[in-house]
């Protein structure tokens, strides 16, 4: 239901009764930054923070605890965000109590229509701005990414309104300058209002016309022009000495329209075929080894802002003046030579796909993605019919565009936009100069019309299938069922319908890179994603690709510390094809010279990175002050990578992928419990059985005392602070549930106090975690990102709450928000928690396996004592390290 207030303000209400007992409301602001004089630049985005910060009915921080007080965990359950042409806040809550939807619209209208700007508060979260401002700016990727916007906005109306502002306009801002903004915007003619969950059409609309029908409609925004011409071509190179990464982008303009109308949504079906068979095109002669590239092409439509769209794509590569050329060229051989039947019918078998999966899933879609949907709608025009409606409506248009009318629009838009190169990497020796640029697109030729890949029928020929040793039903899930094969493989199956036309696998042996070699840690990756990029068998790359690009599967082989397996998901139609993947990965595994060398460079990417960005530096530090430099170390260091061969990655997946002897095969979702014994007998139950093997525990004791490691950052960054903790103690369901609890509330509470009474971080929190392999132990990570003049001050602030938490526990008044967000956080359910808990099944009885439901019912029983005692476990006597990055 769409409607309009007598005061203007829009709204879009949907019932939705999946997850259930929830609700996802959102306040929708039509402004951007794109809205802002010179002057103003970064205003709007300091007046969303300023809106947590006290309005008429909620004080100082008091909104932000009213709705942790019903089970509101900002950042999951509550965001905001300022772009180029939009603002937007969004809440989620479950509904579970008569008062929590009613709170949640006060608080939205308060945020539209009653914010306070109090001096005393804006000087306080200048300084969480600042420190925001810091990480967005200074940082390697925000810098790069402050340049890619100056790139694209030169000379557009958005040059210079970058949403973060400048570091001088946010400390001129003045808490009336905000005001004056917040009153000129914030008008109900220039808002919408989002309702999607479980609450009848007629209460939503109720509570809408309650909390927002009294706004005074106020002036609609007249929004600024945001036609731009055609911009010619131009390159740029843009260097960093902490970038780790060594790529060329490559965007080719193209014109936005209406999504609202007839003709847009034609342009729109029109530019998703072009976006696939360009994509395929790509895909085809990488594999037959025409671009120089390292890394798999891409081709994607984005929208930047408005008024900015585009094709885009990066690549990597050794001779990036070459890979430009090789790329550029099959843009023109697409251009000179047109489409082809074969290309649109390849296309259009792989949107229908989507569409299928998408029909399929639709009585599941969550109140998340609805809200979305409306979403763009309001700021962008996008699609609101229902999901057989637009499905219909795509169907005809498919079936209507030709080969044709798709090639001159190609040609329309490579002719009419200049291509926008951009060389990014950490000094100019490593990249191309803007003039070799130039002449590599300049050399770029169209070649003769590409011949097709063949296409296959089948993956494999399903093996003679191998009878179960036993089976039968289990009673952790209601119709749940298991098969074990001679091969000592074990399939347990678990029906869902959490998202119908979906299944999701994990298969998991016990061993990981814990048996393997010192140091192999690394490398196991490497081998991993050399076969994962490789074809199957007799199968290619390019006959794998293109028989599943039109079906929505995919698997994904591992090798963990302690485990080792294959994760993957399909629609219902495609599982069949998902387990014939995880039978090649097991019994034909390949290593091409093509992902070979792919897999070269990303580990040289990797290497890079742990040299130049201090976050990877930060990250390495750590597994070193806490594990030593062998078994743990995650970074593959010049001469492993010179030593490597495919030979050798063959056989270090072989070693623990390439034969089974205690997999767990944990199924659940949308398909018959029939199917999935046809599929394991065929495909699991034959797979060759190996010697049984278990992992090792490598885990060393945690260091005694404090060990502090310092990276060095840039002049100008944010500071970063993170502190561990660990405590060896049995995982119990209980003291699971207390870990939860722990780390919901110490969240909390140095966000609280570190961000909003003390002004001086923008992201503050922790976790507290609970671990059952290698052995049983909890472990706990605090961070806050920090001005550096201030470091000493919340390193101390932030040791003096651990010790607190220690000694006296939680407040009341933090049990109690902790337990309504666990309480809400525990009443939602995926499909994945339900592999986790299958998978659980290999080492405790199913009344021991910690369960959704089974955490419910522990945290009914939890106590403060019980949060305060784990806490003292961890934060009380024993080891801490610590891992500074400051200037």
């Amino acid at each position: 239901t769409i409607g309009t207030l007598d005061n203007g303000l829009t709204y879009y209400l949907r019932y939705n009764d999946d997850p259930g007992r929830n609700l996802a409301v959102r306040l929708l602001i039509n402004v951007g930054s794109v809205d802002e004089t010179d002057e103003q630049a970064g205003i709007g985005h300091f007046v969303e923070h300023m809106l947590f910060n006290g309005t008429t009915d909620y004080p100082g921080n008091s909104l932000g605890e009213a709705l942790r007080e019903i089970g509101v965990e900002l950042g999951p359950d509550v965001n905001a965000g300022v772009g180029h042409d939009l603002t937007l806040y969004r809440i989620e809550v479950r509904i579970d109590e008569p008062g929590k939807a009613p709170l949640v619209f006060n608080a939205l209208s308060q945020m539209a229509g009653a914010a306070t700007f109090d001096p005393d508060e804006v000087e306080s979260e200048r300084g969480v701005v600042l420190d925001e401002m810091r990480r967005a700016v200074e940082r390697v990727d925000g810098l790069i990414t402050r340049e890619f916007d100056r790139i694209y906005t030169q000379g557009t109306p958005y040059e210079g309104r970058d949403p973060i502002g400048t570091l001088d306009n946010v400390n001129a801002m003045t808490a009336e300058d905000l005001r004056a903004f917040y009153e000129k915007w914030y008008v109900p003619t220039n808002m919408a209002v989002v309702v999607v969950g479980d609450m009848a059409v007629e209460d939503q609309r109720a509570l809408v016309e309650e909390h927002f029908g009294p706004l005074p409609s106020g002036e609609g925004r007249r929004a600024p022009s945001v036609y731009i011409p055609p911009a010619e071509s131009s390159s740029h190179v843009v260097t960093d000495p902490r970038q780790g990464v060594t790529f060329i982008s490559l965007d080719i303009p193209i014109d936005p329209y209406d999504l609202s109308t007839v003709g847009g949504d034609r342009l729109a079906t029109m530019e998703a075929l072009i976006e696939l068979m360009v994509q395929n095109r790509l895909e085809d002669a990488y594999h037959r080894g025409e671009l120089s590239q390292v890394d798999p092409p891409s081709f994607s439509a984005f929208t930047y802002n408005r008024g900015l769209r585009y094709y885009g794509t990066n690549w990597q590569g050794d001779n990036l003046d070459t890979a430009s050329t090789d790329y550029l060229s099959v843009l023109l051989t697409a251009q000179e030579h047109g489409f082809t039947r074969g290309d649109l019918a390849r296309a259009i078998r792989q949107i229908v796909a989507d569409l299928q999966f998408l029909l399929d899933r639709t009585p599941t879609i969550q109140d998340r993605e609805w809200a979305g949907y409306y979403q763009n709608h309001f700021f962008y025009g996008g699609d609101i019919d229902s999901i057989p409606g637009s499905v219909t409506r795509t169907a005809r248009l498919l079936a209507q565009i030709t080969p044709e009318e798709l090639t001159e629009h190609f040609r329309w838009q490579m002719q009419r936009g200049g291509l926008l190169v951009i060389a990014v990497g950490p000094d100019p020796s490593s990249v191309p100069t803007v003039a070799e640029l130039d002449a590599a697109l300049a050399a770029a030729t169209a070649g003769p019309p590409p011949q097709e890949v063949a296409v296959i029928d089948r993956l494999m020929d399903p093996p003679e299938p191998a009878d179960p040793v036993s089976e039968g039903s289990f009673d952790l899930f209601d119709d749940g069922y298991e098969w074990t094969f001679a091969n000592g493989t074990r399939v347990m199956f678990a029906p869902s319908d959490i998202a119908e036309g979906s299944v999701s696998l994990q298969a998991q042996s016990l061993g990981g890179w814990s048996l393997l070699e010192p140091g192999d840690r690394a490398l196991s990756a490497i081998a991993v994603n050399t076969v994962q990029g490789s074809g199957l068998g007799d199968l290619s790359r390019a006959e794998l690709n293109r028989f599943l690009e039109d079906r929505t599967v995919g698997v994904n082989p591992y090798i963990g510390e302690t485990t080792e397996g294959f994760a993957g998901a399909s629609s219902t139609d495609d599982v069949e094809a998902m387990f014939q993947l995880v039978h090649l990965l097991v019994t034909a595994p390949r290593i091409d010279d093509q992902s070979y060398q792919d897999a070269l460079h990303t580990a040289e990417t990797r290497l890079a990175l742990s040299e130049r960005d201090p976050r990877w530096q930060a990250a390495i530090a750590y597994l070193e002050a806490r594990y030593g430099d062998t078994w743990y170390r995650a970074i593959a260091s010049r001469e492993e990578i010179d030593s490597l061969t495919p030979q050798r990655l063959l056989a270090m997946y072989q070693s623990r992928l390439g034969k089974v002897d205690d997999m767990v095969v944990a199924v659940v979702g949308d398909i018959d419990a029939a199917e999935i014994e046809r599929l394991a007998r065929h495909y699991i139950g034959t797979l060759p059985a190996g010697e049984s093997d278990t992992y090792i525990n490598r885990r060393p004791p945690m260091p005694d005392g404090l060990l502090q490691r310092q990276v060095t950052v840039g002049e100008g960054e944010s500071a970063v602070l993170e502190i561990y903790h660990e405590a060896d103690l049995e995982v119990t369901p209980l003291r699971a549930v207390a870990a939860d609890a722990l780390g919901v509330a110490l969240s909390e509470r140095l966000f609280l106090v570190i961000r909003e009474q003390l002004g001086a971080s923008y992201v503050a929190g922790g976790s507290v975690d609970s671990n059952s392999l290698p052995s049983q132990f909890f472990d706990s990570g605090v961070y806050a990102t920090l001005d550096p003049s201030r470091f000493d001050e919340v390193r101390t602030t932030m040791l003096d709450i651990l010790a607190d938490v220690a000694a006296n526990g939680l407040t009341p008044a933090e049990f109690e928000q902790a337990t309504a967000i666990l309480t809400t956080d525990y009443a939602r359910s995926r499909n994945p928690d339900l592999v986790s808990a299958l998978l659980a099944r290999r080492s405790a009885e199913d009344e021991d396996v910690v369960t959704k439901k089974r955490l419910s019912e522990e945290l009914e029983r939890l106590t403060p004592e019980d949060v305060q005692a784990l806490a003292a476990a961890i934060y009380g006597e024993g080891g801490r390290i610590e891992i500074a990055r400051r200037p």
